[in-house]
């Protein structure tokens, strides 16, 4: 006769078997105040929270219900005063308060320093911008830091790095702004001696009735990745970049930004330009050179993606051209307007080795469009008749002006061996079926693929 398997006990506890380091992985996810609270699931867990190289507190998240800031300024004076000496790895603090509370930020910061802290996340937000918040000098010396996020609301911010030795190992920077002092943000990026990623957003709300424009400088000898997303409409703002080594550059909600790099940009690979929708210039600000002339910067990467909502965004000259993209193999544009398709052919001139080809209709209003048509180049672009392979077209509507310029880039692609269309939910199946229908009897110099593909939105 077979043994009969007794069952596990139902008050066994599993939780406790668990292994330490298990236990720390799982709580590395928890914010600090879950964490502490773990106490009472085991015995083991007493103290385990006194371990944890992962402090994320956030005032706003688990301190609601609470008025005013003291119940959580004291948890996080109790945890940092309550930890044993390991070293911290991340440190997360959100806060909204009164600038009455900075020398507790001050010190949270500067133990969380002296415990070798790896990432320091900080979103502090001050109900009143009448104080100025010192950032502690360790953060500058501190030798372990790698990673840095800052989001400072309102930025008014004392930063006055060491002469030397500031960031000796901080790779990576996100700088969220608001309306912040040009000399600080200039201090700040360019202390950063082995920065390799360097992110910066937010919004510049000046006025410049007294004509004095707005700037700083990036100076970073082993920056790589650049992103700037900077909202200002009454404002200019000078924008120079001094990264020799800078490989991808990405630049959002341009405005009233003007980007220019020090130097040469040949070690430039990739990027990705969004000039921001149509605006109304209230002074008389000359804007012809700012799109052209960051673009003929970078107009030696391999990889370039442009997004415009209308040629007027770029306030271009009247004898406007392209500069030669002659090392773009890839190359993503996305249209808000009809007039940006008017160009295409312009871009494709400009890019003689263009393999990898995706463009993106933006445009609202299929009856606007519907008399659109297309206009080919009186000679077919280079790229198109000698490398290009394959086009991705996403946004597709089957309007006139889209069937036309498929036809011609079908017809002229000698190396085309794949073009993939994704329409929108409004189109439906047999709409689809009957537009691939009329493809395939499109001529084409290749066995070209062609497929067809719902873009879920």
């Amino acid at each position: 006769m077979g043994s009969m398997v007794k069952p596990r006990a139902r008050n066994q506890d599993r939780i406790s078997e668990l292994s330490g380091e298990l236990v720390h992985r799982v709580f590395s996810f928890l914010p600090t105040v879950d964490a502490v609270r773990t106490t009472v699931l085991s015995k083991r867990w007493n103290k385990m929270w006194t371990k944890l190289e992962t402090l994320d507190f956030d005032n706003k998240r688990e301190f609601r219900k609470y008025k005013g800031v003291t119940s959580f300024a004291t948890f996080v004076s109790r945890v940092l005063y309550f930890r044993d000496s390991s070293e911290i790895h991340k440190f997360r603090l959100n806060i909204s308060c009164d600038c009455e509370y900075s020398p507790c930020i001050e010190d949270w910061i500067c133990t969380a320093v002296w415990r070798n802290v790896v990432e320091l996340d900080l979103c502090i937000k001050f109900s009143s911008g009448e104080e100025t918040f010192m950032l502690p000098e360790c953060i500058f010396r501190c030798k372990m830091l790698r990673v840095l996020k800052m989001n400072l609301t309102p930025w008014m911010v004392t930063c006055d790095p060491p002469t030397s030795g500031s960031f000796p190992s901080l790779k990576f920077l996100h700088v969220s702004v608001s309306e912040p002092e040009d000399e600080v943000m200039q201090k700040l990026f360019s202390c950063c001696p082995v920065l390799e990623g360097l992110t910066i957003d937010g919004t510049i709300e000046g006025d410049t009735r007294n004509g004095v424009n707005y700037n700083f400088k990036i100076s970073a000898p082993e920056l790589k990745t650049l992103s700037i997303s900077l909202e200002n409409i009454w404002e200019l703002l000078d924008v120079s970049i001094d990264a020799p080594k800078l490989e991808n550059f990405d630049l959002k909600r341009l405005g009233l930004t003007n980007c220019f790099f020090m130097g040469s940009a040949k070690s430039l690979v990739n990027a990705s330009i969004a000039f921001r929708e149509h605006f109304e210039v209230v002074y008389n600000y000359d804007l012809s050179n700012f799109a052209m002339g960051l673009l003929d910067q970078v107009s030696n990467v391999k990889s370039l993606s442009l997004s415009t909502h209308c040629l007027e965004d770029l306030h271009l000259p009247k004898d406007w051209h392209l500069p030669a993209f002659r090392n773009v193999n890839q190359l993503r544009l996305d249209f808000w307007d009809r007039s940006c398709w008017e160009s295409l052919a312009v871009f494709l001139n400009s890019a003689p080795n263009l393999e990898h080809l995706v463009l993106e209709d933006r445009t609202e209003g299929h009856k606007e469009f519907s008399a659109l048509h297309w206009n080919p180049p009186k000679y077919v672009p280079i790229c198109l008749s000698s490398h290009l392979k394959t086009i991705s077209f996403k946004g597709f509507k089957g309007l006139p002006v889209e069937m036309e310029m498929v036809k011609y880039l079908l017809k002229n692609g000698h190396l085309l061996n794949k073009m993939t269309i994704f329409t929108g939910l409004r189109l439906s199946y047999a709409k689809q079926e009957e537009l691939y229908r009329e493809f395939m009897m499109f001529h084409r110099e290749t066995t070209c693929h062609v497929e067809f593909m719902q873009l879920q939105v």
